[in-house]
């Protein structure tokens, strides 16, 4: 969610990182969820242009999305478990992970492996994105993540407060997350240890376009989506596999790992497929959970930026 800079969301962030997140930090994790959506759903019931704009968004989309309250009324709480959740990652154990959160599709991860090139995670903006990267450290799996960390456009206190905690707790995160713009050795010399590389497949999550992008079609509307995870998996021989994060029946979240991405064609045909696809899966989860997905805010006159 874009929120702009001004005095009131400094206050807030003082709020938030001081004595809410000690609060925070004490709970179960069920209550820290639940605390975060309370948060939530009092930014939803405050806002009124806000809302607007996001039912708008919503109906640009195709049918199949629903624009009904409650999509934007879980926007809003995912908005704030995605942000805040950090605080419960130095406590989130392998205990927590089975208690917790549901994980389908473990089978094509260990099959991935058996190959011992690697393997890639692409994922999307979408729901609490940082969870699968620490469920599956503390299941064992050796992962990391590419990730665009930034204090880009934000006030003082933005900076020296909220990012300046935040980049402390991402290091307390059981996995290491490697900026996306640095030199990238280390993610093949990883993939070729059979090492696993969590990705986002549809931008950086800022306007700032990393590595090579191409134009996609996603709900009616063309879109840059970037070439990075494909180019990665086609380089390196590492299986590429879609990941998604859902909510869950019997547990809070369940963390779905798909099949591989694969393509009969060649070269640069056969990044632009294998991309193509899994912009096609992406798609088809935003339109279950259209609340999960991230920006949605932004998704303004067919320009989506993500």
């Amino acid at each position: 969610m874009y929120v702009d800079e001004n005095v009131l969301r400094d206050i807030l962030r003082l709020f938030v990182w001081y004595p809410l997140r000690w609060i925070i930090i004490i709970l179960p994790f069920r209550a820290e969820v639940q605390l975060l959506s309370l948060m939530g759903d009092i930014h939803y019931f405050l806002s009124r242009g806000k809302k607007r704009m996001l039912r708008d968004n919503l109906s640009r989309m195709k049918a199949s999305v629903s624009a009904d309250e409650s999509a934007i009324r879980k926007y809003f709480r995912n908005y704030y478990i995605d942000r805040l959740l950090i605080f419960a990652f130095p406590g989130f154990g392998s205990r927590e992970v089975k208690r917790f959160v549901k994980i389908r599709g473990l089978d094509n991860l260990n099959e991935a492996l058996k190959n011992r090139k690697g393997v890639v995670l692409v994922h999307g903006h979408f729901g609490p994105v940082h969870l699968p990267l620490v469920s599956l450290a503390r299941n064992g799996y050796k992962i990391k993540q590419i990730g665009n960390p930034t204090d880009e456009g934000l006030s003082w206190i933005g900076r020296n407060v909220a990012f300046r905690l935040r980049m402390v707790y991402e290091k307390k995160i059981p996995a290491e997350i490697v900026k996306a713009d640095s030199y990238l050795r280390p993610v093949f010399k990883w993939l070729k240890r059979n090492g696993i590389i969590m990705v986002t497949g549809d931008g950086s999550g800022t306007e700032r376009q990393i590595g090579r992008h191409a134009p996609f079609l996603i709900f009616g509307h063309k879109i840059m989506f970037p070439l990075g995870p494909s180019l990665l998996s086609e380089k390196t021989g590492a299986a590429l596999l879609p990941m998604f994060i859902v909510p869950a029946r019997n547990k809070l979240y369940e963390i779905i790992i798909e099949d591989p991405l694969k393509s009969e064609r060649k070269g640069n045909e056969k990044v632009l497929d294998i991309t193509g696809q899994f912009i096609r899966q992406l798609e088809n989860y935003i339109a279950l959970y259209p609340g999960y997905m991230h920006f949605l805010d932004r998704f303004h006159s067919g320009a989506l930026i993500i």
